[in-house]
C-alpha cells in the first residue's frame, strides 16, 4: 500500500512536470515505459548510477508510471461519465487537497528510503539535491520555460549535480 502511494506521488510530480507542455497541443497517449526510461535517465546522467542502480530505479519507476496511467484512467472514464450525464466535474475542496498533499508527503518518504537503500551516501545527497532543485522548477511554474527541460527534448537540460 505505501508503496503504491510514493509511486503514484512521484508520478504525480513527474505529470505535473510534463502538464505545461500538454496545453494547447495534442495529447499524446500516456507510455509508462517512455516515462519511466526518461526518469531513469536523467537520474544515471545527475547521480551516476551502476547497472544494477539503473535497472532497480528503472524498475520502480516503471511500477510508478503504470500506477499512475491507471489513475490517470479512472479520471478520465469519471469525468466522461460525469460530462455524459450532463453533470459538473468539481474540483476537490481543500480538505481532499490538504489528505492529498498529506498521501504525497508519504509516498515521498518511502521513495526517499527506498533511495537511501539503492544509493551509495554520495549518490544519496546528490539524489536530495536533485529533487529539490526539481521542486523550486515545479514551484517558478510554466513562466520559465528556461529553467526546465521540455518533454521530448533530451535530458541533456538537466541541471549539473555537484
Amino acid at each position: 500500500m505505501k508503496k503504491n502511494t510514493f509511486c503514484i506521488v512521484a508520478m504525480l510530480f513527474a505529470t505535473i512536470s510534463f502538464a505545461q507542455e500538454f496545453r494547447g497541443h495534442q495529447r499524446r497517449e500516456f507510455n509508462p515505459e517512455e516515462m519511466a526510461t526518461w526518469q531513469t535517465i536523467r537520474l544515471q546522467q545527475a547521480l551516476q548510477l551502476d547497472s544494477t542502480q539503473y535497472q532497480v530505479i528503472f524498475l520502480m519507476n516503471y511500477a510508478d508510471a503504470v500506477t499512475m496511467q491507471d489513475s490517470m484512467k479512472a479520471r478520465r472514464e469519471r469525468a466522461e461519465k460525469m460530462r455524459a450525464e450532463g453533470k459538473k466535474i468539481e474540483r476537490p475542496t481543500e480538505e481532499q487537497m490538504k489528505a492529498r498533499m498529506e498521501i504525497q508527503k508519504e509516498r515521498e518518504q518511502i521513495r526517499n528510503e527506498q533511495m537511501k537503500q539503492i544509493l551509495t551516501a554520495e549518490q544519496y545527497e546528490k539524489y536530495l539535491k536533485y529533487n529539490e532543485e526539481l521542486k523550486e522548477r515545479m514551484r517558478r511554474g510554466p513562466g520559465n520555460r528556461n529553467s526546465r527541460p521540455q518533454r521530448g527534448k533530451s535530458p541533456q537540460g538537466m541541471p549539473e549535480m555537484q
